[in-house]
């Protein structure tokens, strides 16, 4: 059964901003022209996902609902005289006219909007979303205007069935076109031991991360940290929400404040961070040169954010494994089914036996290599992009299987 395919999708605002500090003369381009290149030249799902949809004969197309400055050239070209993102979205949808609608970025649209596309735009029978992070109450709203939810993680997958949604499991994946395109004569610099990602305080994000990393480097082992930090009025803000939290609870009030979303901050302590952290770290990096960086990189930390639970799935696995560094990544229930823990990654169950394989990776340069050439063989053989794509394809065949007969 054949379908064609949109997707409302995001890309990370660092991705757009060196996306756009590259291309000086995009506002020459029609709306068409300037989504293509932004589509070919990303390294985010927002291309990735496309691209080998239609390298399957998916018909496929999205629309970027974080950048502004192609939302604002769509509505130009359409004559719409609304800025607003929710009209400009439908206008898009509608003028697609999927067979199915892929939600990739919950937090981009709202209940209302997928009851007004549903209504109103009578070709779409699937509307369909993807969520592998922690919950809000928005992202919930938005679930429930969904026919079911992809999701990255067996845990993340039993809290949406949970809420009375049908959800599937499809792993992350790596792209295998990024691989004619990493290199590695580049200025991107060589690291030994690496973590690139976001450091954010407070709540169920990355608290246990900060704390592994400050731990690591209290060892006086050399990490290079490329990362996205909290400003420090944020963590003063979410200091004082801590607090507040806490006289809640000891006047035993707190239920008066239920359903405040800023609270979920206040979950747990908020710490500043540690002088050695600050002293170690650089600016986060985007696209291929975030690829670069890890093909540089003799061994990449890895550890889940707190939604993941006892399941692993993120995306670093995958890109890490993907360009042939070596994965040192939290254990996880499922680690397993993804990989030989033996030969293919290294897994630690805490702070002081992550020290110790750090350590002992470094001082064992031929089994590293073993392992990251396992690990890049596994991923090319199991855990590519192009694999999740054929996967999510019979997904979404065998539910429109299921229908009546469009009319």
């Amino acid at each position: 059964m054949s379908f064609n395919l949109f997707s409302i999708t995001s890309m990370y605002s660092g991705s757009l901003e060196l996306f756009y500090n590259s291309h000086p003369g995009l506002s020459g381009l029609s709306y068409s022209e300037h989504n293509s290149l932004l589509l070919k030249e990303t390294t985010e799902v927002a291309g990735s996902y496309i691209r080998n949809f239609r390298k399957l004969g998916v018909e496929a197309d999205c629309v970027v609902a974080n950048d502004a400055i192609l939302l604002k050239k769509w509505a130009r070209e359409r004559g719409l005289k609304s800025d607003k993102i929710n009209e400009i979205l439908f206008d898009q949808v509608k003028s697609f006219s999927p067979d199915v609608l892929w939600i990739e970025n919950l937090s981009f649209v709202t209940l209302d909007l997928l009851r007004q596309i549903r209504q109103q735009v009578k070709c779409i029978r699937l509307i369909i979303g993807l969520h592998c992070a922690p919950f809000n109450s928005k992202v919930v709203d938005s679930i429930a205007g969904t026919d079911f939810i992809i999701t990255c993680t067996p845990g993340i997958k039993s809290m949406i069935e949970s809420m009375g949604k049908k959800s599937y499991l499809v792993y992350h994946g790596f792209d295998t076109d990024l691989l004619q395109r990493i290199t590695d004569e580049t200025d991107i610099p060589k690291t030994d031991f690496l973590f690139s990602g976001s450091l954010i305080t407070g709540g169920d994000f990355h608290t246990k991360r900060i704390r592994l990393i400050e731990r690591i480097l209290e060892e006086n082992i050399q990490m290079a940290l490329f990362v996205n930090l909290d400003k420090n009025y944020r963590i003063k803000i979410k200091q004082s929400i801590y607090l507040f939290s806490t006289l809640l609870k000891n006047l035993k009030i707190e239920k008066m404040f239920e359903g405040f979303q800023f609270l979920k901050y206040g979950s747990t302590r908020v710490d500043s961070y540690s002088e050695a952290l600050l002293k170690n770290q650089k600016p986060p990096v985007f696209g291929i040169d975030m690829f670069n960086l890890f093909l540089r990189s003799k061994i990449v930390l890895n550890f889940h954010v707190g939604a993941a639970g006892d399941y692993a799935g993120n995306m670093r696995m995958f890109e890490v494994t993907g360009v042939g560094s070596c994965l040192l990544t939290d254990n996880k229930k499922n680690m397993k089914d993804l990989f030989d823990l033996e030969r293919e990654v290294v897994v630690y169950e805490n702070s002081e036996d992550c020290i110790s394989k750090v350590k002992w990776l470094l001082d064992h340069e031929d089994e590293r290599k073993s392992i990251a050439l396992a690990g890049q063989q596994r991923t090319l053989r199991s855990h590519t992009v192009e694999d999740r794509c054929r996967l999510m394809v019979e997904i979404i065949n065998a539910e429109l299987k299921s229908l009546s007969p469009a009319k």
